[in-house]
């Protein structure tokens, strides 16, 4: 049956995405922001942390007040909402319906037996048996599809012709006459529900009974994404401005250590969720070989240990260290997230240290923030 599928190639998208997070450096990184948020907080191994140094020793502050920024506003396209509906909600619910009483048509899938004949004779890889066969998604040769339309389940049908020329598959039966007899054994057709409140309650999510409801539920999320991409803008903004400011000096091993273990567990987590080792993940999406994203790895770790170093200073210098009601809410808050069935449980699994200092860094964050001169720059024309 290869050899009567069309000579050009259709890749199929792959399904899933490459995610990126806020690098250490602010640039953007292949690391999806909840599973670093996740396995930063994994205790393993012998680790230095920003409680074991005076933070001073290893930087000399700059100037952090007033520092600018800026960012576009949040803004969600118009028409993503519907786009994302028909095209990433909908088709999710597609159902295959069979179809008698009438004839092939485009769209259909018609499931059918062939037999290719060239000069009388059926030949090798011109047979099928049960094959379902879409109406119009040009899998084989030209014609092929176009003489089913019409044909009524159980009519077989001759057709009549011509492998195309040239043709990479068999060049061999290049430009050769060919007849195809055909039998239609059944019909299906791809039926997509229709958009409507009835449907909506069929989805289960939360708060959403209504069509409108969807479609603001789809919306706040994308919303929800464009001030989360605006802030990261900004905070990115300001770090690099006040790392610019400051002068540091190498920091300890272990902690440097840290930071590259937790990257390279990302990214290993990537690459099983796709089935691939470490090596193929990265060559394949990154074009890295081992001694490349190890260097980045190596990298991205010493800029993460400056800043946090940073941050640590700036916290220590301002009073910005968390309290312990802060760390109890960002508790709280996780256990709540990431479904676990205690505290307990999350403590457990949890490096609470690293906790503590993601903690800090929003807290200097914060200040940063309200204490620096951000500009929102509008998106809409005049």
């Amino acid at each position: 049956m290869d050899d009567i599928r069309k000579n050009s190639i259709v890749e199929d998208r792959k399904s899933q995405k490459r995610t990126y997070g806020r690098g250490f450096n602010g640039k953007k990184m292949m690391i999806p922001a909840a599973l670093l948020l996740s396995l930063l907080l994994t205790a393993c191994g012998d680790k230095v942390y920003l409680k074991d140094i005076k933070a001073t020793d290893y930087v000399t502050l700059g100037n952090y007040i007033g520092i600018e920024a800026s960012a576009a506003e949040p803004v969600v396209e118009d028409g993503l909402v519907d786009m994302y509906i028909q095209y990433y909600i909908l088709p999710n619910y597609t159902t295959t319906e069979e179809v008698t009483g009438r004839a092939v048509e485009i769209g259909d899938t018609a499931n059918i037996d062939f037999v290719g004949y060239i000069d009388g004779e059926a030949f090798d890889g011109g047979t099928g048996t049960g094959y379902d066969l879409t109406i119009g998604a040009h899998q084989f040769i030209d014609g092929f599809e176009d003489g089913l339309i019409g044909v009524n389940i159980g009519e077989t049908v001759s057709l009549n012709l011509k492998f195309p020329d040239p043709y990479e598959r068999n060049p061999d039966l290049a430009g050769v006459p060919v007849i195809f007899e055909v039998t239609v054994n059944s019909i299906s057709k791809q039926v997509t529900p229709e958009l409507n409140d009835e449907f909506v309650q069929t989805l289960g999510i939360e708060g959403c009974k209504t069509e409108k409801d969807l479609r603001d539920y789809v919306y706040n999320y994308f919303y929800e994404t464009e001030v989360q991409n605006y802030q990261n803008t900004i905070e990115t903004t300001m770090t690099n401005a006040v790392m610019s400011e400051c002068s540091f000096k190498e920091p300890p091993a272990k902690m440097v250590e840290r930071f590259t273990q937790n990257l390279k567990d990302v990214m290993n987590a990537n690459a099983v969720s796709m089935n691939m080792t470490l090596k193929d993940y990265m060559q394949e999406y990154y074009g890295l070989d081992p001694e490349g994203y190890e260097e980045k790895f190596q990298t991205e770790a010493m800029t993460a240990a400056q800043q946090y170093i940073m941050f640590q200073a700036i916290a220590d210098a301002e009073g910005l260290n968390p309290t312990e009601e802060q760390i109890q809410e960002e508790v709280d808050s996780r256990v709540e997230v990431y479904g676990y069935e205690s505290e307990a449980k999350f403590k457990e699994s949890t490096d609470m240290e690293m906790l503590r200092e993601q903690v800090m860094r929003r807290n200097v964050m914060d200040y940063l923030k309200e204490n620096g001169k951000i500009e929102t720059i509008s998106t809409i024309e005049d």
